[in-house]
């Protein structure tokens, strides 16, 4: 199955869908390469693309390529291989194989993405490395994508705590794009991983940056926008995670510092605005608590005051034991934003708790 996913993987223009169409003609993995052109039209491959697997079949490409691997030690995960990571594949465009380069090949405990603008501000640049920093002390990941600015100091705060990070690269993994980060691609690599779907080698391009934002959605369970223009791929970033049902959070900027102009709007249409790191990282006691009479602490409830919408989101999430922000937006007749605003609130309150990737539960008691 390697072989085939190498080869479509590297026309670089289709996802995880193709794969699935080509398994769902029951045929096996070595079928791919043995009935050639009348197998490819059949799957809608692009003549361009028929064209790139031509050649890369008569030239031993993937043998060649895997070689060169094995001496830079990185690994190739196929998205059927049981460590290809979860939260990713749940994803429709996750990419059919990544390449894997440093000394983890999955990142520990709970991750989070953190992104935003290359040319960040002194204060940006602080949050983002405090960010890094809390998560590694408390034995979270970092997932970002190795970029200037926030990114970068993201990766290096949670270095300097003995933490793993990931950096998405929109280049091949033995790239040092840009050319600065080389240092840090190495600390990286000797503590986390670097990480793309682009074959050794491939450069730097335009078009590669974004695309590749769905891979640090694909590996966090929350993302976090420090600051970002409107334009910027940050904001790709943010929708692909709200898309995919997953938490976003903005740090509040000023008003009319453009840096801030999309993580700002991000606040204003339901994220969650990040105003300090004890509460993101749900450090800080919910309840307040008293002793029963064994001594043993037990949380002291207050009454709990809900608007219409959060009466509604109740109602219907005491009938199941947990549904996603998309059941229950069709169910309760409010958009998917309204619903993850809502739900976000309730989450900081104790009301409510993710039960998985998109999905929401009542808390325990």
């Amino acid at each position: 199955m390697l072989r085939p996913l190498m080869l479509l993987n590297a026309c670089q223009y289709y996802d995880v869908r193709k794969w699935e169409a080509f398994e769902a003609l029951g045929l096996e993995p070595e079928a791919f390469i043995e009935e050639g052109a009348s197998l490819w039209e059949k799957l809608e491959i692009s003549e361009r693309c028929q064209g790139i697997l031509v050649k890369l079949v008569a030239s031993d490409w993937v043998e060649r390529e895997l070689d060169r691997c094995e001496k830079l030690g990185v690994r190739i995960l196929t998205c059927r291989d049981a460590l290809y990571p979860p939260l990713l594949l749940e994803l429709e465009d996750a990419p059919m194989v990544l390449y894997v380069r440093g000394e983890r090949i999955a990142l520990p405990g709970h991750a989070i993405g953190i992104v935003g603008t290359r040319r960040c501000s002194t204060y940006g640049g602080k949050v983002s490395r405090d960010l890094g920093r809390a998560a590694a002390a408390l034995g979270w990941s970092v997932a970002s994508g190795g970029a200037k600015g926030i990114d970068g100091e993201a990766h290096g705060g949670c270095l300097e705590r003995g933490g793993v990070t990931a950096a998405v690269l929109g280049t091949g993994v033995d790239v040092a794009y840009p050319a600065e980060h080389r240092g840090l691609f190495e600390r990286i690599r000797a503590a986390g991983m670097l990480v793309s779907e682009y074959p050794l080698g491939t450069k730097g391009e335009s078009w590669r940056f974004p695309r590749r934002n769905r891979i640090i959605v694909g590996l966090a369970s929350r993302t976090v926008v420090v600051e970002a223009p409107y334009k910027s791929g940050a904001m790709i970033t943010a929708r692909l995670a709200a898309e995919a049902g997953r938490e976003v959070w903005a740090v509040p900027g000023r008003i009319g510092d453009e840096r801030c102009a999309g993580s700002n709007r991000l606040i204003f249409d339901g994220a969650m605005p990040l105003i300090d790191l004890e509460t993101f990282f749900g450090t800080t006691e919910a309840q307040k608590k008293i002793f029963d009479d064994e001594g043993k602490t037990v949380p002291v409830k207050e009454p709990v005051l809900l608007n219409d919408r959060e009466k509604t989101l109740v109602a219907l999430l005491a009938n199941q034991e947990d549904r996603t922000v998309d059941i229950l937006a069709g169910e309760a007749k409010m958009s998917a934003a309204e619903v993850f605003k809502t739900l976000s609130l309730m989450s900081l309150r104790g009301l409510v708790r993710s039960s998985g990737p998109g999905r929401y539960r009542l808390s325990d008691g």
